[in-house]
């Protein structure tokens, strides 16, 4: 089954319109999600819990608000996830949450993305890299570090609408290609 793209982004709309425009409750938001999707992938007795049409629609809500409050969400999605229950979609939440996030990516300017060292450096060292990245692309990005020691020196950056590679590795192979 897949999900209608018209009913993902009402879905959407209704969950930017019902929170605060900031990035701690967004980003709770897209956590909440995701840990829902996860749960109806993963756990055979939730998805029967949500799927079961003799189970109480107020049940099933009373547990996403349970798991709203814990993340400290504001209560005013509950009408999307009461909307959510009543059509059915909680098979459609991945396809919400990746929505979701590229529109929290472009209301805030904030993007994710995968920074990869050849080895540690020091936090000073770690900012000007940001600060260079940010100075070149004019977005923030919320980085996940790794590191490669195959780089032997500089950096890759990888987003979902560009890759950047300041290696020595890159440099290297463009070098010996000529």
């Amino acid at each position: 089954m897949s999900a209608r793209p018209e009913i993902v982004r009402k879905i959407v709309k209704a969950l930017l319109e019902r929170s605060k425009k900031e990035r701690e409750e967004l980003i709770k938001t897209s956590q909440l999600l995701e840990l829902i999707y996860k749960l109806y992938r993963s756990e055979k007795d939730f998805r029967g819990f949500v799927l079961n049409p003799n189970i109480p629609k107020e049940k099933k809500l009373a547990f996403i608000k349970s798991l709203r409050e814990r993340l400290g969400i504001e209560d005013k999605v509950d009408e999307v996830f009461d909307y959510i229950l009543e059509i059915n979609a909680i098979p459609f939440l991945g396809e919400v949450k990746r929505v979701y996030d590229h529109e929290v990516e472009k209301l805030l300017k904030l993007s994710k993305a995968l920074l990869v060292l050849a080895r540690r450096v020091d936090e000073s060292h770690l900012e000007k890299i940001k600060k260079a990245i940010k100075d070149f692309t004019g977005r923030d990005y919320d980085f996940e570090i790794v590191e490669d020691p195959e780089l032997i020196g500089g950096f890759l950056l990888k987003t979902s609408s560009l890759v950047l590679d300041a290696s020595v590795k890159r440099s290297l192979e463009t070098l010996l290609r000529g």
